[in-house]
Formats: structure tokens, sequence, C-alpha cells
């Protein structure tokens, strides 16, 4: 997302449909995946504010857009100015940038590795989590990739996930084939194994397309509202949004392994050599560290993630060396005293 998209063809549609979802009783997180400006053309369809056919589809946020378009410039909009007139009732939000341009390719993945942690804590009482990239996910690109910025990561994607939030993404179809397309839209399955997948497709300006990753225990509630969304609204009667088929199809793995993988693979294709990984740990905190050390599957990974924990002391081995019953009081200077269990 660009702030110069604001009140854009695209925009109307996609706040629509969050605000009907936030008025059912959805709490909705939006991660903007916020870029700077360009000199692009990108986000100047905004004459649909001129014409009154369209108000009526959703008079509300039409009148917001409206009042952001005509009182500011192209170069003042912002996000920010979304997010003042509550278009979408009770959200949260994250609003920081994601930048890329003239760093290094490891320092591109640390920042955006920050950035993403930063996402979950301000998204952290969401229900829904709306991914709002530039171009959509992008499974060839990692975080350590000049122009990954305009993309949300997989990665990303299934730790929302993981994290126990329903997750909608931005996605359009683009040049893509009609096989290409359909694949584009179930691969997100890797990732999420157990997920049902929905999807509404908006058919104004260029194709935009959102892909629901909902947990099985919540898909008929969606499946309903989305259905109501389509069939009832102004939207779907005059087929300005689509629900799109979603071919169903079953990964053979299972959720704790794909949890695992997302955590593993945003860590380590971000991050190519071992010096690199070992830079990065010893920025990395205990706790960011102990997700790593669960996600692997072997000992020599989970000896090699552990041997960067910022603990002071190395903890010693109950059951072995002392007592079942020993008690560890960790100490302020760092040290640690055993206490032995009592005896009799």
């Amino acid at each position: 997302m660009k702030n110069q998209y604001v009140g854009d063809i695209g925009d109307y549609g996609k706040y629509s449909l969050l605000r009907f979802l936030a008025l059912q009783g959805t709490r909705i997180g939006v991660n903007w995946y916020l870029t700077d400006n360009d000199e692009s053309t990108d986000g100047s369809f905004t004459d649909y504010l001129n014409k009154d056919a369209y108000k009526s589809l959703d008079p509300d946020v039409y009148t917001a857009l409206q009042e952001i378009v005509q009182k500011h410039s192209r170069e003042d909009k912002s996000v920010q100015m979304v997010q003042d007139m509550e278009i979408i009732p009770r959200a949260c939000f994250f609003d920081e940038k994601l930048l890329s341009n003239k760093i290094s390719p490891m320092e591109r993945a640390w920042i955006r590795r920050t950035w993403f942690e930063q996402s979950r804590i301000a998204l952290c009482d969401a229900d829904l989590i709306f991914a709002d990239p530039d171009n959509g996910v992008t499974y060839r690109k990692v975080a350590r990739h000049k122009g990954s910025e305009k993309f949300a990561l997989p990665e990303e994607i299934a730790q929302y996930y993981y994290d126990g939030k329903d997750v909608v993404f931005y996605c359009h179809r683009g040049r893509r084939t009609s096989q290409d397309w359909e694949q584009t839209k179930i691969k997100i399955k890797e990732y999420t194994c157990d997920a049902r997948l929905f999807m509404l497709t908006f058919h104004r300006g260029i194709q935009r397309s959102y892909i629901f990753v909902v947990h099985p225990e919540r898909a008929d509630r969606y499946e309903a509202l989305l259905s109501e969304f389509v069939s009832s609204s102004r939207w779907g009667t005059n087929r300005t949004f689509t629900r799109e088929d979603m071919i169903e199809t079953s990964i053979n793995t299972t959720p704790d392994l794909c949890r695992r993988l997302a955590v593993l693979n945003y860590f380590q294709k971000a991050f190519i050599t071992k010096k690199e990984k070992e830079i990065i740990l010893r920025m990395m905190t205990n706790e960011q560290i102990d997700a790593l050390i669960a996600a692997s599957s072997t000992p020599q990974g989970k000896t090699f993630y552990s041997s960067f924990k910022k603990s002071g002391f190395t903890a010693p081995v109950i059951g072995t060396r002392y007592p079942k019953e020993s008690k560890i009081i960790r100490n302020e200077d760092g040290t640690i005293t055993i206490v032995p269990p009592a005896k009799g």
C-alpha cells in the first residue's frame, strides 16, 4: 500500500468489505505493508467519486473517501486519514513503513524481520488480519531481495495464522495464465496446511482479489458472512464483487510441521550464510531464538541456536548431576544457586 492509493476505486471496495465484516463483530487488524509513494499514476482512479451511481454501493465509505480526495492532494493523502475517520470500526492498524532501498540484502532482511515482529504486537488484539501489500503475495522473492517490500511473504501470512489469527490478503491476477492463477490461489495451503480458503474478487479497475485464510473452526462463520456480503449487498447485486471458487486440496503434512517450517524458512531464506546467521542471532532476543529452537527438527540446529541465548549462565541439568526436585534460583548478578530438596 502507498499513501497515494488512498481513495482509489480499489480502496472503495476494500474498505467496504472490511467495514461489513467489522460491523458483524469481527475485530479487524490492518497491516498496510506501507511503502513510499512513487512517480507512477497508480492510485489515480478517483473519478468514481464524482458519480452518484457509485455512492449507493456504500454511502458511508463513499462519503469518507470523497472528503479525503477532495480536500487533499495526491501527495498529502495518507492511510492515517482512513484510520482517523474510523472507516473500519474498532480496527487496529500497523502503519510503519517497510523500506528496503539502498541497503544490503542482510540489512533488508533484518529490517523486515524487526518490522514484522512489531506488526504482530500491534495487531495482537485482532480477529482477522488484513495484509495489504502493493502487489500481493510472492512465492519467489524472500526478505533479502530488492523489491520484496511490495509483497507479503507466505511465511508472514503463516505466522499470523499460527498466532491464532484468521488472515485475508490482497492479491491480483496480473498477467498470469489461468493455470498459474489457480496455483497462486492455492499455494498458500503449503504454508497453512489445515486452513480453509475463501476468495472474493473485485471487478472495477484492475482485478483485485482477496484471499481469506481461515481456521477450520471458524470457516462456517466466514462462509456465511462472505455469502451475505456478495448476495445481499449492492456490491454483489451488480457483480462488482463475486465469490471465486477455490480448489479443495489437501497437503500431506501436519499443522505443526507447517508452522515450524514457516518460522525456519523466514530465518534461513533471509540469512543465507553461517556468518549472516551468527550476526543476526546475536541481535535476536531469547524469545525469538526460542522460536527457532522449537521449530528446528535436528539436535545440531537446536544446539546452534541455543548457543546464542543471552542467559548469563548455563542452566544445570536436573535429574543427572542434581536431584530431580532441586530448585534453580537465578541471582541478579547472573549467577545461579542450586537448592537441593529438603530431606526427610
